[in-house]
């Protein structure tokens, strides 16, 4: 019985004092829910330091393409030239010197590339994982003067179009466009709406070739520089509101999952978290109470839309990513629960209290995929 006992003892020392590289090595393959299994083992495993930087080795063939292409959250400060990024998946952030988003401000990502403007006039297309830049003629208008400057689909495709948008007033509107190929901004004088509101804190997001945007109260504004008639162009589906009492709406993110148009509201810090999607038939937003094997990563500058996969992602779907941080740590409202949580340290909580908003930010799924030189031009 003594010998037994001693057995057991040593077996179980051995698993707790393995030493710190190996344990790193172990935590380094796992990701979401079950790395909250492996800091609950033990007290030496519960302490064990993040020290995978995958993100510095995402041109290994030995990860995986679901871990690699996973979006991560990239954000920088206004003056330099050290870029972080978050990978919810690890948990982790890894950071990164990108001389060439030096002084940069980030408007948009889509398919892993970045929309900047560096100075007033000067803006590019920037791939930060294979470092490929892509000019466009400089802005009709100074950077600090727009309010949205976003694109319609991959850089190098010959349907891209670039969107800059200046709100001049509550009722007038400017917008300026170029697309792939051409050497000149179109640009239209004001335009005057009555029914136009100011988006809120709102990321555009292009859907069926034309730009989607939401105003306060959950109405629909479209922009469609494919109409001839001017009055056509900008149109507000007054009809397509979020209901009644859904409480102060603080900011909005639009997406698109599954093909069809989907809202986050975010109501005064955190208190309340809202998915709908656009039923056209009905012309009206529709409760969504659960993303199934969805996953939504929402920002200002561009939100994203994932299916989980089961080997890769378990635990990860039926939630909305925020980038926020509850200490090191990114914070998710998960569906199911009704509630903020993470993947560490247990945290639960029913609004944002206690966290903080990463700004200057965006969701960029890795594209890894080089460009021929040819595509490197605009026009």
């Amino acid at each position: 019985m003594e010998q037994k006992k001693i057995v057991e003892d040593e077996e179980e020392r051995c698993w707790s004092n393995l030493q710190i590289d190996i344990l790193c090595i172990i935590k380094s393959h796992l990701f979401g829910s079950d790395r909250i299994r492996f800091h609950a083992v033990c007290k030496a495993w519960s302490s064990v330091p993040s020290q995978i930087a995958w993100l510095s080795s995402w041109e290994s063939e030995n990860i995986p393409t679901e871990i690699i292409q996973f979006p991560s959250l990239m954000f920088l400060g206004r003056n330099t030239s050290v870029c972080n990024f978050f990978n919810p998946l690890a948990n982790t952030t890894y950071s990164k010197v990108i001389p060439d988003l030096a002084n940069a401000k980030i408007w948009f990502s889509k398919d892993g590339w970045l929309l900047m403007t560096q100075g007033d006039v000067s803006i590019m297309f920037f791939n930060p994982f294979t470092n490929e830049k892509i000019h466009l003629p400089d802005l009709p208008m100074k950077e600090h003067k727009c309010n949205m400057i976003c694109f319609s689909s991959h850089p190098t495709s010959h349907n891209c179009l670039v969107l800059a948008i200046r709100i001049k007033s509550v009722n007038f509107i400017k917008f300026s466009w170029i697309r792939r190929g051409e050497s000149t901004w179109t640009r239209f004088q004001d335009i005057y709406d009555e029914k136009f509101l100011i988006p809120c804190y709102s990321n555009p997001v292009f859907y069926n070739g034309a730009l989607h945007c939401l105003s306060h109260h959950g109405k629909l504004h479209i922009f469609d520089p494919g109409k001839v008639n001017t009055e056509d162009l900008w149109i507000v589906l007054d009809e397509v509101k979020i209901p009644p009492n859904r409480g102060r709406i603080k900011r909005c993110y639009l997406t698109v999952c599954d093909e069809e148009l989907v809202a986050v509201f975010e109501g005064h810090v955190g208190k309340t978290v809202d998915v709908f999607k656009l039923d056209r038939a009905a012309m009206g937003w529709k409760r969504v109470k659960e993303l199934g094997n969805r996953m939504l990563f929402v920002s200002l500058n561009g939100s994203v839309s994932v299916s989980a996969r089961e080997k890769f992602h378990s635990g990860m779907q039926n939630k909305v990513y925020f980038p926020r941080f509850k200490g090191e740590d990114g914070i998710f409202y998960s569906l199911f629960t009704g509630k903020f949580h993470s993947f560490s340290n247990g945290y639960s909580a029913e609004d944002f209290y206690g966290t903080k908003e990463q700004v200057h930010c965006v969701w960029i799924q890795p594209n890894l995929e080089k460009q021929r030189v040819e595509e490197l031009t605009w026009s």
